[in-house]
């Protein structure tokens, strides 16, 4: 079964491995002129900010979760009257 972990993580190696492989091509010298340059340029950029975006919302998301296992832990918590916190 297709996990959504699983399916990340392919997804974030096909685009390592695209912009990896656009990277190798322009160094290689697969250029050919200014125009495939900036297009080539274009679709490394395209990969490294979907990459990126992908990074940032498992972030945020691991985030959210520790928010809400530190709320659970503090909802069980008994304050009384005249004391302190810290």
């Amino acid at each position: 079964m297709l996990t959504l972990e699983i399916l990340v993580h392919n997804l974030r190696k096909t685009l390592k491995d695209n912009y990896q492989s656009v990277g190798d091509s322009m160094i290689a010298g697969g250029v050919k002129n200014y125009e495939q340059y900036k297009y080539m340029l274009g679709q490394a950029h395209a990969y490294q900010s979907m990459d990126q975006a992908l990074t940032d919302m498992l972030n945020k998301n691991e985030d959210e979760k520790e928010e809400k296992e530190d709320e659970r832990q503090t909802d069980n918590i008994v304050n009384f009257p005249g004391s302190t916190e810290d």
